[in-house]
């Protein structure tokens, strides 16, 4: 006892001096972190739509063994646009068939994964890729029958968000639009695949308008932007074999779920 009361001085500074060091390089990888991407989306002259506000969305399956140890798979994907930054918090746009799925539709996955991997434990969780990180999705509000979707999050990069508002009216036909996505889940932090096409109209008896804008698994919840930079739509669908023409939600619609759910 004599001994372990000698040594708990200096165990104590060990600790503090272990606990400095291990806060000094949380800080320095932070301000790593700030530096790198503070800048990173300022607005392109060459397009009216702002970098900073594509975010791409994500499934991410985490599979824990008995012993603690996690391995992680990404099980689908999809894009959206911030329309909002308010203090913390960000509110964002994308489809709700994306955002509406539930983990009972992923009952086959998890069973095949428990008979390759038994004894594990599954767990599924939406996030979005924002300014460098990773974000839970806090917040949904789905419009299925419309296909468009709100989404919420929390970050300390909710001020860069510059806000987007819904058009007052609906492009001519022929009036150039333009969208950045993640088709096929192409996505890098670094990296925005910006695309440009043409409003052609919209489609009597149907939830959509469409665009010459090229679009694939993964395009789905675009956000369609004018010349303005207001937003026109939200992409829900590409035509098979023909990826270069998509559907968005009307005007209406994006609208409505803008004004009951942005504040």
């Amino acid at each position: 006892m004599k001994v372990l009361r000698k040594f708990a001085p200096i165990m104590f500074i060990i600790a503090l001096i272990t606990l400095f060091c291990t806060q000094l390089q949380n800080n320095n990888e932070q301000l790593a972190h700030v530096m790198k991407f503070n800048s990173l989306y300022e607005e392109a002259s060459n397009t009216p739509y702002p970098l900073q506000n594509f975010v791409y969305l994500d499934t991410f399956l985490t599979m824990t063994n008995d012993e603690g140890e996690a391995t992680g798979q990404i099980i689908n994907s999809a894009s959206g646009i911030a329309v909002k930054g308010r203090r913390n918090k960000v509110y964002a746009m994308t489809a709700a068939h994306w955002c509406a799925v539930d983990e009972s539709e992923y009952a086959s996955v998890f069973a095949m994964i428990n008979i390759i991997y038994p004894n594990h434990e599954i767990k599924t969780q939406k996030r979005v890729a924002f300014f460098g990180d990773f974000y839970p999705i806090e917040e949904v509000y789905p419009d299925v029958e419309n296909d468009v979707c709100v989404i919420t999050f929390t970050s300390p990069y909710a001020h860069k968000v510059k806000t987007i508002k819904p058009a007052r009216s609906y492009p001519e036909i022929g009036e150039k639009v333009y969208a950045i996505s993640s088709p096929l889940g192409m996505f890098s932090h670094e990296m925005r695949l910006i695309f440009d096409g043409y409003f052609a109209g919209c489609q009597e008896d149907s939830i959509y308008c469409f665009y010459t804008l090229a679009g694939v698994e993964g395009s789905s919840g675009s956000g369609v932007l004018n010349e303005r930079g207001q937003l026109v739509s939200i992409l829900d669908v590409s035509v098979i074999n023909f990826h270069e023409v998509t559907g968005g939600a009307k005007l209406e619609s994006i609208r409505e779920m803008y004004d009951t759910y942005i504040r």
